[in-house]
């Protein structure tokens, strides 16, 4: 199979982004979102409908097809539209739609515009250069569960978050599916590759939900200047930690589409406590709603990013009761709240404790010591970075400093919890509690690392919005005082006089945004960009080190259907990509990840296949099982650390019943099993 270009794939890459943007543009106009609060909701709305009636359909014992789906989303909007037809009839005036198009288009508008073009730019454009071609396979552990569990729903129509876990090969188990419900949902429509609806689908979450959430969030935080917009474009492009390692790491598309969703989530939940720097003006019923259903998208993403949600809903909660407080309100509310508050931490704990992972699972270790892992918290960048990011810490801080003083200062206790969960988990010794607190993300640091960005960009943009408010209001003082200056010459106070309606007028902020664009770019995407960008060539093959499939090994898993019957299964080493014979050609593969034993018949096979001459338990065990044919990728694992038992694979030799049909490069074989006839 020959490569992909990037030009051949604008096409599909087009037809999956309107896949994905359709159905959630349909729920978001039932529910009358407008503006940025639609652009921001559609795909997080999409995303909620897929998992949502997978998971329905699950218990209604429905397939879960694109023809369902379908049908779900049209149920769910006419329901939308119904519930919300009351509310819809007695708004009147310029907030129920009634605004001319020419009036809309205005500075804040435009600037909005611009911030999303310049953050989703930018984002696109490195996850270009870290996947080096369209339909480029993530070499990586969790790909190989992740595009097969893609394939599984296409075949199956069984989609559900509580029984995805087991692949149909064992007990069904919950897994978050919300992710594999989209990219097969699209996957199905298009009739598209597994790998590049995957990629396809990485660009839209890293690229459109990462950067139009964060806008939204920030925004609700900080107003709608033209500033604030396209400050927070730069800014959420800019975090190494998120949207780039997670795009890329382990591959974890589950938890990088949730943590896409959370700016958004914060940003609904502030319109809906009052949080916001502008009055949230629309149904707050389609608000809740809008909240509700992101909710749903998160958790059936990944459970963990909703898990801190309701910490840092814990600290906009104390927020919004203290002000209260402030106010004239009848003193039994205040003790409510009080008592919520208070008891809140409580149950928090109990579900923390609950969404842990094994210890078993949770074998990360500390790596540095805390002041190194505060200096990493700080920039964010992936331990094993080579460079900080100067600039966008002096950025961050600075904007801590002016949101003290600023009605929106609970996000800066937000990012000082998640500054410490992360100095937590990279560097303390004491695993009993380290684990209490970050078990939900067992252990890894790098999952932590990337949760910071989503309350780092807003206090990023504040600083560069203070230090940009600083230098034009001290150009405008120097520029007064020259111009009323007795100890300056004519020329220059009549030079400073001329300047000074210059530099307010329309067209001065114009060249200054750019300028301050072009100056925001070259101290903030610098040599640590350069770095993150290096770092996910890597887990894509930057054709050095292929660690989960060689092109020899995907060229043969392409003509696996030449030689495999309909309804025949191979056997392989999972850890060496031979199950990706199931999303790349949807061959039936006996374990499509490593640890999916489905039975005693299967461990005879695993440990006892090249005796099939000699033990008469591995011939009916390879019946029942409808394998055929074996696949031998050579000894290279994807994972090091992972087990795979391969004693009943070392010696495929004709005397012991295989036969070599198929070859293609030094190590990627495929045998027929000939010993059973």
């Amino acid at each position: 199979m020959d490569p992909l270009s990037w030009p051949e794939a604008l096409p599909p890459y087009a037809l999956v982004a309107l896949l994905v943007i359709l159905p959630g543009t349909l729920l978001s106009v039932a529910l009358g979102l407008r503006g940025l609060a639609r652009w921001a909701s559609v795909v997080p709305l999409s995303v909620a409908g897929f998992s949502v009636s997978a998971v329905i359909f699950g218990f209604a014992g429905v397939p879960w097809n694109p023809l369902t789906a379908s049908a779900a989303f049209v149920v769910a909007a006419v329901i939308l539209w119904l519930v919300l037809w009351p509310s819809r009839r007695r708004r009147t005036g310029p907030w129920a739609g009634t605004v001319p198009l020419r009036e809309r288009i205005n500075s804040p508008a435009v600037a909005v515009v611009c911030g999303a073009v310049l953050g989703i730019g930018i984002v696109v454009q490195r996850l270009h250069l870290i996947m080096q071609r369209p339909d480029a396979i993530s070499q990586t552990y969790d790909a190989n569960f992740h595009y097969n569990a893609v394939r599984y729903i296409e075949d199956t129509g069984s989609a559900s978050s509580l029984t995805l876990g087991g692949l149909g090969v064992v007990e069904p188990s919950f897994y978050p599916a919300a992710w594999h419900n989209t990219v097969a949902f699209v996957a199905q429509v298009a009739d598209l590759p597994v790998a590049l609806t995957a990629n396809a689908m990485t660009m839209i979450v890293c690229g459109m939900v990462w950067v139009l959430g964060s806008l939204y969030f920030t925004t609700r935080l900080l107003g709608s200047r033209p500033a604030v917009a396209v400050a927070t474009g730069l800014m959420a492009s800019s975090f190494p930690a998120f949207p780039y390692l997670l795009s890329f790491y382990g591959n974890l598309y589950p938890n990088t589409l949730s943590i896409a969703m959370l700016p958004l989530w914060l940003g609904l939940l502030a319109d809906a406590l009052g949080l916001s720097r502008e009055p949230y003006l629309r149904s707050k019923l389609a608000l809740w709603l809008t909240l509700l259903a992101v909710t749903g998208a998160m958790g059936l993403a990944h459970p963990s990013t909703v898990v801190v949600g309701l910490a840092l809903l814990w600290i906009m909660l104390v927020t919004a009761w203290w002000r209260t407080v402030r106010r004239t309100r009848p003193w039994w509310i205040k003790v409510l709240g009080a008592v919520g508050l208070v008891a809140m931490p409580a149950v928090l704990q109990q579900i923390w404790f609950a969404a842990r992972a094994s210890q078993t699972a949770s074998s990360w270790r500390p790596h540095v010591t805390e002041a190194q892992a505060l200096g990493e918290a700080l920039a964010t960048v992936h331990p094993d970075a080579p460079h900080l990011p100067w600039g966008l810490v002096l950025l961050v801080l600075v904007g801590a400093g002016s949101l003290l003083r600023h009605t929106s200062r609970w996000v800066v206790g937000a990012w000082l919890f998640l500054v410490w969960l992360y100095v937590l988990v990279a560097a303390s010794r004491d695993y009993s509690f380290r684990y209490d607190w970050t078990g939900v993300w067992y252990n890894d640091s790098h999952r932590i690392l990337a949760l910071i960005p989503v309350v780092a960009v807003p206090l990023a943009t504040a600083g560069a919005v203070a230090i940009l408010h600083w230098i034009v209001s001290h150009v405008r003082q120097t520029l007064g005082r020259a111009a009323r200056s007795r100890r300056a010459s004519p020329a220059v106070r009549d030079t400073a006089a001329r300047i000074r309606p210059v530099v307010r007028s329309r067209g001065a902020a114009v060249v200054g945004g750019v300028l301050a664009v072009v100056v925001g770019w070259l101290l903030i995407q610098t040599q640590p960009m350069t770095d993150i960008v290096e770092y996910g060539k890597t887990e894509y093959a930057s054709g050095v080190d292929y660690q989960l499939l060689t092109p020899e090994e995907l060229q043969l898993l392409h003509e696996l259907p030449e030689y495999v019957p309909p309804g025949a299964t191979v056997y392989g080493n999972p850890l060496t990509g031979t199950s990706q014979a199931y999303s790349v050609a949807d061959v039936d593969v006996l374990i499509p990840h490593n640890g999916l034993i489905a039975d005693k018949d299967v461990s005879t096979i695993v440990h006892h296949l090249d005796e099939l001459t000699t033990d008469p338990a591995v011939c009916p065990a390879l019946r029942r099982h409808h394998v055929q044919f074996v696949l031998d990728f050579g000894t290279q694992q994807v994972n090091p650390f992972a087990y795979f038992d391969t004693s009943g694979y070392s010696e495929l030799t004709p005397e012991n019943g295989f036969e070599l049909i198929a070859q293609t490069g030094p190590e990627a074989k495929l045998y027929e099993i000939i010993g059973c006839d």
